[in-house]
């Protein structure tokens, strides 16, 4: 049976300070654990090519116990004094390095597994989904970096799922099928895995724009600029891999790549570059570039003034439901502010437009029977 091509990289002292000495004691479990096809495409088992670890020279003592489990180690000690002090190292820039040189030099892979919950890896993963592979990263359910690598990544390793490999054994294999079954993912130990903000922000567009009762063909594009946009917003200036395009779309009600149900592929274009010559008429921020090798270039051109995550500042999302109308301002009665006056207690004046209570109707008139008042 066909095996993923795979590189895995490791961050040693991210994942080591996230999972502690169990990660060296049960190497060979969670190896076995990814190589059976945790995460991977299909369930499909992978064939690492390449196996490299980075650490700072204080995990030196561990380099056997890597290499007897057929790693490349890497010694990433700091150069500056300041570095070396706090105990960092220079893992970043090498694993970053190497990820783009296994790229170039290596023909064939199709995937790459960087064990990291290092948020500056976002750029590297997606100029490698740009290229076409699958990328696969870890993450911590108990902060932003699950949900960040979540909108980013093939794939994400949460690090409940990797303390639970640290157990892992393969399934026997039952008489009828050619192999175990793929590993069982251990759930979040949350309730529920977080909802991406996105499409929380698709399915509220589409419900306005129903409500304003805009043509489906026009409310389509209209989304689906919308969408790329807010995609394009996160990393503005920097390409858009294809694959992360499509997976934002595929939130869209009617959207596929394939012809099914009778409904046409690509909402309605020919292809997807068609679809993306016609969002970039739709919203001129979404530049479409074609390539020489028939491909297109996505970038979007995110302008004004932006916060620390790469949003407009004062700019409204186009995906955020219309704003209110104000309400008109209630006409209330106000006091005027008292007037100075010399020595003399100033005279408080009510506004006319105040309205007097009602004065007390004066009393009826008692009609007296002629009979009683003869008594």
């Amino acid at each position: 049976m066909a095996r993923l091509k795979s590189v895995l990289l490791v961050d040693f002292d991210n994942i080591f300070a996230a999972t502690g000495m169990a990660m060296v004691d049960t190497l060979p479990k969670w190896l076995l654990w990814l190589t059976d096809g945790a995460l991977s495409e299909k369930g499909l088992r992978r064939k690492f090519v390449s196996k490299r670890v980075y650490w700072n020279s204080q995990y030196d003592v561990h380099r056997e116990a890597f290499q007897a489990a057929g790693f490349e180690t890497f010694d990433c000690r700091a150069h500056a004094k300041t570095k070396i002090a706090s105990g960092k190292s220079s893992a970043d820039i090498v694993m970053t390095m190497d990820a783009i040189e296994l790229h170039h030099t290596m023909r064939g892979i199709d995937e790459m597994v960087i064990l990291t919950t290092d948020s500056d890896f976002v750029p590297v993963v997606n100029r490698l989904q740009l290229a076409g592979l699958r990328v696969v990263t870890a993450g911590k359910e108990t902060d932003p970096t699950y949900q960040l690598y979540s909108e980013h990544a093939d794939g994400v390793i949460h690090i409940g799922a990797l303390k639970a490999a640290f157990d892992y054994e393969r399934a026997p294999r039952k008489w009828y099928k050619l192999r175990s079954d793929p590993p069982v993912i251990a759930p979040l130990r949350q309730q529920a895995e977080r909802r991406s903000p996105l499409m929380k922000k698709v399915r509220e567009a589409v419900r306005v724009e129903k409500a304003n009762g805009t043509p489906d063909a026009v409310q389509q594009i209209r989304l689906a600029a919308d969408i790329v946009m807010q995609l394009g917003a996160r990393t503005p200036d920097q390409p858009l891999p294809r694959n992360k395009v499509i997976r934002a779309l595929e939130g869209m009600e009617g959207f596929q790549t394939k012809y099914g149900n009778r409904v046409k592929p690509w909402l309605g274009q020919k292809n997807f570059k068609t679809l993306m010559h016609k969002l970039s008429k739709e919203n001129p921020d979404i530049e479409v570039t074609e390539l020489a090798d028939k491909t297109v270039r996505i970038v979007c051109r995110v302008r004004g003034p932006r916060s620390r995550r790469g949003r407009m500042v004062g700019v409204p999302s186009p995906l955020a439901p219309p704003p209110k109308k104000p309400e008109p301002p209630v006409e209330t009665a106000l006091e005027k502010p008292p007037e100075k006056s010399n020595g003399k207690a100033p005279e408080k004046v009510i506004d006319t437009a105040v309205e007097k209570p009602a004065e007390k109707p004066a009393a009826a008139e008692t009609q007296v029977d002629a009979p009683a008042a003869a008594d």
